[in-house]
């Protein structure tokens, strides 16, 4: 794929890798830097890029794997602050997009990474095995314990009717 090719996908792609971003980190500043670190791993590996491919599912994928491994070799003196989450549902009050963001935040980022493909993002369990590279039962499997970990939170509950 050439440089311009290349350009005018990613400026078409940001704003969706934006928000799979946006869900993942738990700051504005930090989805940023996925997105950046994201387009910048596949701009240098463009020539093996097929432009009648799926560029974008290549880049969600490669989005999960730095989303991953930064969590896993994140330092502990970062310092992590609350903010609140993209206003997707706008009738949510702002408390409730917290507590949602404060959930998410208490997963696993592999965890956290198959609940908002599910459901933040409607994926269906083959496309996020597909997207992250884990067979459909892994994917179910992680997606189950996620959501149970989700409703043994105590904050959460309160959320429900």
């Amino acid at each position: 794929m050439d440089v311009e090719g290349f350009e005018a996908w990613a400026v078409r792609a940001t704003p969706q890798l934006f928000r799979y971003a946006r869900h993942l980190m738990t700051d504005w500043q930090g989805a940023e830097d996925l997105v950046q670190d994201t387009l910048a791993k596949l701009y240098v590996h463009r020539s093996r890029m097929d432009e009648a491919g799926n560029l974008t599912s290549y880049a969600l994928q490669t989005m999960f794997h730095l989303f991953v491994s930064r969590r896993r070799r994140r330092s502990s003196t970062e310092i992590v602050s609350d903010c609140l989450p993209e206003a997707l549902d706008r009738q949510a009050t702002p408390e409730t997009r917290l507590v949602l963001s404060e959930a998410l935040a208490s997963l696993k980022p592999a965890e956290r990474a198959v609940i908002v493909a599910r459901y933040a993002h409607d994926l269906s369990v083959a496309d996020v095995a597909a997207l992250m590279d884990r067979s459909e039962g892994w994917v179910r499997t992680t997606s189950h314990r996620a959501l149970a970990r989700l409703r043994d939170l105590p904050h959460l509950a309160a959320l429900t009717p």
